[in-house]
């Protein structure tokens, strides 16, 4: 039961945000509405935690850093759950606003939740042993994919207008912490190539 436990914690929260979203909308419209905002916001700090566990573990070697890397499948299983409540509680917004089903062929919303699935199906040791590199590639695709979803999406359409967005990105969480782990990533990737280097 120990090393489930932030997988547990993830469908927990997720249905929390669910039942918090219900208990403080004001009917039934903007109770769901908020539950589908407040999963995607309980994900996150899942996801972050997936996202950066190895180039932590790189860069600050410690006890907490190697159970982070340890239990990593289990934090990413947890970002599952949690936004798979998010899945549920977007589909279920939709519906009653009639906007049911919500996305067409050629928006992404759909692909990612496919991505995400394929990465919980492949999320066993057998799996990573029968798929050799492809299984790197699977995950590493899926977590850079979700990284763009949550720090970069609400701003591509403002890039590609040319025009700023609204809402400054510096005033978001979620751009200042994905950039933050873009970071970490990037300065454990190059503490590994100088490391390579100098052997």
């Amino acid at each position: 039961m120990r090393k489930y436990w932030p997988t547990l914690l993830g469908l927990l929260a997720g249905l929390g945000a669910i039942g918090a979203g219900l208990a403080s909308g004001s009917d039934l419209h903007e109770g769901w509405n908020l539950a589908a905002r407040w999963t995607a916001r309980v994900s996150f700090p899942f996801f972050i935690l997936t996202f950066i566990a190895s180039a932590m573990v790189r860069l600050y070697p410690s006890a907490w850093t190697r159970a982070l890397l340890r239990d990593r499948r289990w934090w990413g299983l947890g970002f599952a759950a949690a936004f798979l409540a998010h899945l549920a509680a977007l589909l279920v917004n939709n519906w009653l606003r009639d906007n049911f089903p919500p996305a067409s062929l050629s928006d992404p919303g759909p692909y990612a939740y496919l991505l995400l699935l394929a990465m919980v199906l492949t999320s066993t040791n057998a799996a990573r042993k029968r798929m050799g590199g492809w299984w790197k590639l699977l995950h590493r695709l899926g977590m850079w994919a979700y990284w763009t979803v949550f720090a970069i999406s609400p701003y591509l359409g403002a890039l590609h207008t040319l025009s700023w967005p609204e809402q400054n990105p510096l005033r978001d969480p979620y751009f200042i912490v994905g950039i933050g782990a873009a970071l970490l990533k990037l300065a454990a990737a190059v503490k590994a190539w100088r490391k390579k280097a100098r052997r």
